[in-house]
């Protein structure tokens, strides 16, 4: 069992991403991998919405995933009887909790959202649910009421309470810090759902857990509204190789995922994408390539095949001697010496003046235009 709950929600935040949409054979794929790496729970979507949305919610639950499926309902009992009526007996309840999103979005006060958060997870303990609640917008949110608003929870009966980092605006040092102070005092799990619009929903996910978040929240690819939330190849990466957890989870799908969700979502992986991008193990200057063809670990923090990627040699304008020879040997050619230097030569200004990486192809044409005026 891992030291830390891991929770996907790709299809829910993930597919809340603007003009991000997935089919129902989609949806039903996208479950299977991440339960194959083996996270302890799926948000399956918003049961609420109706037609397409609970038939393949439907179908998830029939597809025989072990994970944990989690529907996402709005502060609404009707929500949560749609959750029922899905076949779902674990659910989330999303309520805000700073003053901003309460007395600007729902002109509601600090007493009438712990007043309706205790009667919505009373009502879905009587049902037998497994219950989340929100505590959204924590990051701007007074600290002192998100710990009465756990311990309210906690006295409902709610199973844990999630601090959502609506806008992302907190650092690590504040996560850490409001984390630690509203899982201590609170005595109520808490989970971590962090937004990337600073670029720190990663690092924000990991601090947290080391405050004392026992949950955490990803996507496929960072998917979500506006800048996405934490990847979880990246979270997971970090809670093994930083936080020094021991988890039962298998890393080497994470790259067929990832271009699986960026086929079905319509939006690409950045070549320079951590864990999953195309240059992630790819290496060009001289320096690095001599070095990482002698030692891998040199230029590399963990291997390409831990995450099912691929080690690969770019040739280009800052390639070395090295680096030529290598293309060459691994197309089982001979290389002269003697012609390395020429043929690197004419490498970087075809690199230059293409703007682009040079094949092996290439490469070799151009190795056999001097080898042969020999």
């Amino acid at each position: 069992m891992n030291e830390i709950w891991l929770e996907d929600t790709t299809l829910r935040e993930g597919e809340q991403a603007p003009g991000v949409s997935f089919t129902l054979e989609e949806k039903v794929q996208i479950a299977k991998y991440v339960d194959a790496i083996g996270v302890t729970a799926i948000e399956v979507g918003t049961p609420a919405m109706g037609g397409p949305e609970t038939k393949a919610i439907s179908a998830i639950l029939n597809s025989g995933i072990s994970a944990r499926l989690i529907g996402w309902n709005r502060g609404k009992k009707s929500d949560l009887d749609a959750s029922f009526a899905c076949g779902l007996n674990s659910m989330h309840i999303g309520l805000p909790a700073s003053d901003y999103h309460l007395d600007k979005k729902f002109n509601k006060s600090r007493e009438w959202v712990i007043e309706t958060m205790q009667e919505l997870v009373s009502y879905a303990k009587s049902q037998g649910a497994w219950v989340s609640v929100s505590a959204e917008d924590s990051g701007r949110a007074e600290v002192d009421f998100l710990v009465q608003y756990a311990k309210a929870a906690k006295e409902a009966g709610a199973d844990r309470m999630r601090c959502s980092d609506t806008i992302g605006v907190l650092t690590p040092f504040k996560a850490h810090d409001l984390f630690k102070k509203v899982s201590e005092e609170s005595g109520l799990p808490i989970m971590a759902h962090m937004h990337n619009d600073f670029g720190l929903a990663t690092a924000n996910t990991l601090a947290a857990v080391k405050g004392g978040a026992t949950h955490v929240h990803f996507t496929v690819n960072g998917l979500g509204e506006r800048a996405g939330l934490a990847p979880i190849d990246e979270v997971l990466l970090g809670l093994i190789k930083h936080n020094q957890l021991d988890l039962e989870v298998n890393l080497s799908i994470l790259k067929e995922l990832s271009e699986y969700v960026a086929s079905a979502s319509g939006r690409a992986i950045a070549k320079n994408k951590a864990v999953t991008g195309d240059a992630m193990f790819a290496h060009e200057s001289g320096i690095h390539v001599d070095g990482v063809l002698k030692v891998p670990e040199a230029f590399e923090p963990y291997p390409p095949e831990l995450v099912g990627g691929e080690r690969k040699i770019v040739i280009g304008k800052h390639s070395g001697r090295n680096a030529i020879l290598h293309i060459l040997q691994k197309n089982n050619i001979d290389a002269q010496k003697d012609d390395l230097d020429a043929v690197l030569e004419q490498v970087r200004y075809k690199a230059v003046t293409s703007k682009q990486e040079i094949s092996d192809e290439d490469v070799i044409a151009i190795y056999n235009q001097f080898s042969y005026g020999r």
